[in-house]
């Protein structure tokens, strides 16, 4: 049985990639509304008591709130036994932090990213020490089923979640700035959004294929072309520069909220 405390919208996501070959899910969420509509959708038990959640998973797996995290975890503490498998994906929560809230042996921590709402997400487990391999696979499987998964060790966390965590956003803020850009060059909001939207599936599509992103710039880019006219706005604008400062923000972002759990 694989509980999940919090319904929220990650929690939805890894609801919906298991739940066809699951053999039992048990959500915990405060909202009734979302209780009902998380059993008549997915057909799971949903339940507004955490510790009921959390007495009956075998894993249990913790979607909620970074902030909330600590209120929770003393809620649940009497009804997670030291068997049990508890999977946080909440950003920021370090092992450490866990473990000295649950008295259990197989603690994971994992850094999903929104596109699982697509089943096309990254997720990155890191694993407590002395993870039984079986219990390690189960868990591969659970993220698998909403996209790919990736296993490092916990101290590069941080820096996962500023590319893969934070990434999302990243690209929607320059797909965002395209269409705003095509607005102003005469095309219409709608027009430009299936542009500029299109373009970036496209363009994940070739690369998920195995084209590297240099080969593919290079194809794209005739030498005294259009494509070249825009990549040296980019460069002579200091992009690579940016875009490192940007990531490297994010990164020591995540460890300021990781040294503060």
């Amino acid at each position: 049985m694989i509980a999940f405390i919090g319904g929220g919208n990650m929690a939805e996501a890894l609801i919906k990639g298991i739940a066809d070959s699951n053999g039992g899910i048990i959500v915990s969420e405060p909202r009734e509304e979302r209780r009902k509509f998380l059993e008549a959708t997915y057909g799971v038990t949903a339940v507004s008591s955490n510790c009921e959640a959390a007495e009956k998973g075998d894993i249990i797996l913790l979607a909620v709130k970074p902030q909330n995290m600590a209120a929770v975890l003393d809620e649940i503490t009497v009804a997670v036994g030291d068997k049990k498998t508890v999977v946080s994906i909440a950003a920021g929560i370090t092992l450490s932090f866990l473990r000295s809230k649950l008295k259990v042996k197989n603690l994971i921590r994992v850094m999903p990213n929104s596109p699982s709402l697509a089943l096309e997400g990254m997720s990155v487990l890191a694993y407590d020490t002395g993870m039984p391999q079986k219990i390690a696979v189960d868990v591969v499987k659970i993220f698998s089923a909403v996209g790919k998964v990736l296993v490092l060790p916990e101290e590069q966390i941080n820096a996962v979640t500023a590319v893969s965590g934070s990434g999302p956003a990243f690209f929607a803020l320059f797909a965002e700035e395209m269409i705003k850009s095509g607005e102003k060059m005469g095309l219409s909001k709608e027009d430009t959004a299936l542009l500029a939207i299109q373009t970036m599936i496209g363009t994940a599509a070739l690369l998920k294929a195995g084209i590297s992103p240099q080969d593919l710039r290079r194809a794209v880019t005739s030498p005294g072309g259009t494509t070249a006219a825009g990549i040296k706005v980019f460069e002579d604008k200091g992009l690579a520069e940016l875009v490192s400062e940007a990531l490297e923000a994010a990164r020591n972002r995540a460890v300021e909220l990781s040294s503060s759990s």
